[in-house]
């Protein structure tokens, strides 16, 4: 068991960024309740095809190591049940829009009014003020906002970053959050609330570096973001990356891949480093990529393959970090997912839930919560529960 055992959250969070942070404390051994409406998640609708024994891919990835149930807040009385378990409960997470949970009656305020000691944890794409508050917020709208597709550009033109960068970094953030709020209430006794923006979060794992430019006042308009990345270089039979940071770098890589020579001149570094780029271009095709990484990894060079979905499995490297697991899911059949990346000495993170099936869990969590057996057939009577 991971090193959160004994931790009880509910999570209340849908799609991405909630139950991606909440994924992470269930990976480290908290007991992660996930608490949805009749119609679920909307993952649960399989969106992007992925479905296999009724699973969709997104309810795997994002939810494993935590227990399920329908909780329908909109009706009357759903309220007083989600307020009696928050009583028992270390960390509330949601992602609706601002306002939501107080106008169903389960906001910070209510909560911490029955459990002082809460720490609730709220994410909206803008912020809880402002003129974008009330304003829906999806990935590639925040990573317009923070500046990911203009430090992403490409002859000019701003690119988005092909996966749900926005949504995970926000995940992450807010597990960190939640993990310093947690310590502090056991040293305090009390609680909090933590409001986390999308377009916070992203900006702040973003600008370090490509705000470099930006860092020093007054502003200088007009400058684009720093780019620190080298573009991936295409060999006889795939493509490599490399990165000769320094001029001893590019003076031993220069070497060994047998033109020395093009270390030499009088011109402004900029300019040198323009020439030596255009010869790699035209000289790595000519031999497949095993053969340089094999003579820039003898240089002591920083590189590497650049991997797709085909090899990235099999990489040597991946395969001594034991990166990636194979389990089987009870509907699902045999997948694969990639492990919580700390390693533990002692507490040792592990997959010791599955991802639930809608309402798996209910009438388990409620026994668990207090509610009896008559008070838990009432609740279904009244559809509050299923």
């Amino acid at each position: 068991m991971g090193p959160l055992e004994g931790i009880h959250v509910l999570d209340l969070s849908m799609v991405v960024s909630g139950p991606f942070c909440t994924m992470m404390l269930g990976d480290l051994g908290a007991d992660v309740i996930k608490i949805e409406p009749p119609e679920g998640d909307l993952s649960r609708g399989g969106a992007s095809g992925n479905v296999r024994g009724g699973v969709p891919v997104g309810i795997l990835n994002w939810n494993r190591n935590k227990r399920a149930m329908i909780l329908d807040l909109k009706q009357p009385g759903a309220a007083q049940v989600f307020l009696k378990m928050a009583e028992h409960a270390d960390a509330v997470v949601q992602n609706v829009r601002p306002g939501v949970v107080d106008r169903l009656g389960v906001g910070y305020d209510a909560v911490a009014a029955r459990n002082p000691k809460i720490v609730y944890c709220s994410i909206a794409g803008y912020g809880f003020s402002g003129p974008s508050v009330n304003k829906p917020a999806y990935d590639s709208v925040i990573q317009g906002m923070a500046g990911v597709m203009v430090s992403q550009r490409t002859r000019g033109r701003p690119r988005a970053v092909k996966h749900i960068l926005a949504d995970k970094i926000t995940g992450m953030t807010a597990a960190i959050s939640i993990l310093a709020a947690l310590t502090e209430a056991q040293r305090s006794g009390r609680g909090q609330h933590l409001k986390i923006a999308m377009i916070d979060a992203v900006a702040y794992y973003l600008m370090p570096d490509t705000a470099s430019r930006h860092t020093y006042l007054p502003h200088d308009a007009g400058i684009a973001p720093a780019i620190s990345t080298f573009e991936p270089f295409q060999t006889a039979d795939g493509f490599i990356t490399i990165s000769p940071v320094t001029d001893k770098h590019w003076q031993a890589f220069l070497k060994a891949i047998g033109h020395p020579e093009w270390f030499e001149g009088d011109e402004p570094r900029p300019e040198r480093l323009t020439r030596w780029v255009k010869g790699v271009i035209a000289l790595f095709p000519s031999q497949p990529s095993a053969y340089w990484l094999e003579r820039i990894e003898a240089a002591d060079v920083p590189c590497g393959p650049v991997n797709d979905y085909d090899s990235i499995w099999t990489d040597p490297q991946f395969v001594a970090n034991e990166t990636f697991f194979e389990y089987e899911h009870p509907r699902a059949g045999r997948v694969r997912a990639v492990r919580s990346p700390a390693r533990f000495s002692r507490t040792e993170p592990e997959l010791w839930r599955h991802a639930p099936d809608l309402g798996q869990h209910t009438d388990e969590i409620l026994g668990e919560f207090g509610f009896g057996a008559g008070e838990i057939s009432e609740l279904r009577a009244n559809r509050i529960v299923n």
